[in-house]
């Protein structure tokens, strides 16, 4: 509201300038009429030069404050505007990335991450559009219609003749909105993917060296920026000929106004100062047209930008919250699942499993048999199509997302480290442990040798992906986040997959430490990790195929047997083939 006021204060402050010039001129007039008919003829009064300077002086001295005032009003009509533009800017923003990442695994199994990165940073937009509404549009708007009202009540003739080229120009202003609006959305879908393919090869520059790629990956993306920028330039070009035209129109306009004007003046039916008067108001008459045109030309790409960032907000189904998880001792069930990332294409068929409470399960198999999938249904990053998970007897579609995974923890192969020190990463989950805590995790987690190699120890910055660090110091700092997270559940998905073998003992040794000991849920390809778990899963194709403990197992001579025998080799392929 107070934005608008000061808006209307310094639109009004401006609409009376053109009075002050008709008054002034037509007293500089009067200076050189000799006599009091001639005056009267001309509608203006006779005046001396000490009356004629007392009124410039005066209108000198009235633009000046009227000026001063109007630009007062404007700065702070901006200011204000700015501060609202910025916190509605700051709050969107914040509540279209807190919503993404409440968004299903699934949404971004298909969305790349720089594009969303992108639509995200669009949300930019708001500020300009808000800033439009409340700055520009309602002024401009108000200006519009004080023009009109003035220049009809001071002389309807004149004022008709201001207009009659105003249809023309409002004509010319839509076609070219209209043609302007074309071509946004593949505008802007065309830089997300530029910002895609730019992450993409960044975050994968090693690759891209080693296959000499360099020059491909640079031609590939000049020719997707040379696509943006046409389609830019093509819209520059729309719009630098709507200007052209516009211009053309309005210096028409005026031209008209002056040769009418004058024509009435010679006929004393309008006075100097009135024709200045109405070129005055008639510059302010299209500026203000030229200014919503050029807005809505503007808002457009705004809200084209804007609305990528607002569709996110409209993509869901988000995660449904539900009931806290209550402590319990960790027993997990499984109990006829399944699951598939495609409907009628199911990964997980009719899964039943149990993880007994701080006992180490391990799931084993082949590749792409479910084992990970397992998990993460689980972690409540997907949700079973048909079956019930159990946690201590809580169903877990019923239990809150949030509640499930700060009982959880996950030490995946794919070690994820975040921009930020060693100890911010040790501490991401469990945010306020100690900075003994977290230098106590991270010896247990094997990090002692990185910690010497590294001058300034945990509080050392790490780059993106963990660049810095080798993949098992990226995997041991992933241990050393859950020994200090002490979950109720701990979920190992190929833990120890990029350790050597000394390293692998101490990660062992350091998850022995966990007090109370957590039920774990091992995902491994290795015997070494397999052989000291009380009980087996062996999944094939989305099923259990054989269970037991692995002594058990061993003596059935089945696909777990095989594993065993052919421990020595590097990955379990030839394992997975022989037994099919």
């Amino acid at each position: 509201m107070i934005i608008a006021l000061f808006a209307f204060l310094a639109t009004g402050a401006d609409l009376l300038q053109p009075l002050i010039y008709k008054r002034a001129i037509n007293d500089v007039a009067g200076l050189f009429v000799g006599d009091s008919a001639t005056a009267t003829a001309l509608g203006v009064q006779a005046r001396s030069a000490r009356e004629t300077l007392t009124t410039l002086m005066v209108s000198v001295v009235l633009l000046f404050l009227i000026s001063v005032t109007g630009y007062f009003f404007s700065l702070r009509s901006r200011f204000h505007g700015a501060r609202v533009a910025s916190r509605m800017e700051s709050t969107f923003i914040v509540n279209t990335f807190g919503h993404v990442l409440r968004l299903p695994l699934s949404f971004f199994s298909h969305t790349a991450s720089a594009g969303l990165a992108k639509r995200i940073d669009q949300c930019d937009q708001v500020s300009p559009i808000v800033s439009a509404f409340a700055q520009e549009i309602m002024p401009e708007a108000v200006r519009l219609v004080g023009i009109c009202a003035i220049m009809f009540t001071q002389n309807w003739r004149m004022a008709v003749v201001s207009f009659v080229l105003l249809p023309f120009y409002l004509w010319l202003a839509r076609r070219s909105a209209l043609r302007l609006k074309t071509n946004l959305d593949p505008y802007y879908e065309m830089w997300e993917n530029i910002s895609a393919h730019i992450a993409d090869s960044i975050s994968a520059v090693k690759t891209v060296k080693l296959s000499g790629a360099e020059s491909r990956e640079e031609r590939r993306l000049r020719t997707e920026s040379r696509h943006a920028y046409d389609v830019y330039l093509n819209r520059m070009s729309i719009a630098q000929r709507f200007y052209i035209s516009q211009s053309a129109l309005s210096n028409l306009s005026k031209s008209m106004v002056l040769g009418y004007g004058g024509f009435l003046v010679l006929r004393h039916s309008l006075t100097p100062g009135d024709v200045v008067m109405f070129v005055a108001y008639l510059d302010r008459l299209y500026s203000p047209i030229d200014t919503l045109n050029e807005i809505a030309v503007n808002l457009q790409q705004y809200m084209a930008s804007l609305l990528r960032a607002v569709r996110l907000l409209a993509a869901g189904p988000t995660e449904k919250p539900g009931t806290d998880l209550p402590p319990g001792p960790g027993k997990v069930e499984f109990r006829n699942v399944r699951f598939g990332y495609v409907p009628g294409r199911d990964v997980l068929r009719s899964l039943s499993l149990t993880l007994q409470p701080g006992k180490i399960t391990v799931l084993a198999g082949p590749s792409g048999a479910g084992k990970t999938t397992t998990a993460d249904l689980l972690l409540k990053l997907y949700e079973p199509s048909a079956g019930d998970i159990f946690i201590d007897g809580h169903k877990l579609s019923e239990t809150g997302p949030d509640s499930v995974r700060r009982a959880i923890g996950l030490v995946a192969a794919d070690g994820v480290v975040f921009r930020g020190t060693l100890a911010d990463n040790i501490r991401y989950k469990r945010p306020h442990a100690t900075d003994a805590e977290v230098l106590n995790a991270a010896l247990a987690a094997g990090l002692s040798r990185t910690l010497e190699r590294l001058p300034q120890g945990l509080a050392t910055e790490v780059g993106e992906d963990g660049v810095g660090l080798s993949a098992g110091e990226r995997q041991r700092l992933q241990i050393a986040r859950i020994l200090v997270d002490q979950p109720r559940l701990l979920v190992l998905d190929e833990a120890t997959a990029n350790l050597d073998y000394a390293t692998e003992l101490e990660v062992k040794h350091a998850l022995t430490l966990l007090s109370p000991r957590p039920t774990m849920l091992v995902i491994a390809h290795r015997y070494t990790m397999m052989k000291e778990a009380d009980y087996v899963y062996v999944m094939k194709e989305g099923q259990v195929i054989e269970h037991g403990t692995p002594a058990a197992l061993l003596i059935q001579g089945g696909w777990f047997a095989q594993l065993a025998a052919h421990s020595g080799e590097a990955t379990e392929e030839p394992v997975g083939e022989s037994i099919a």
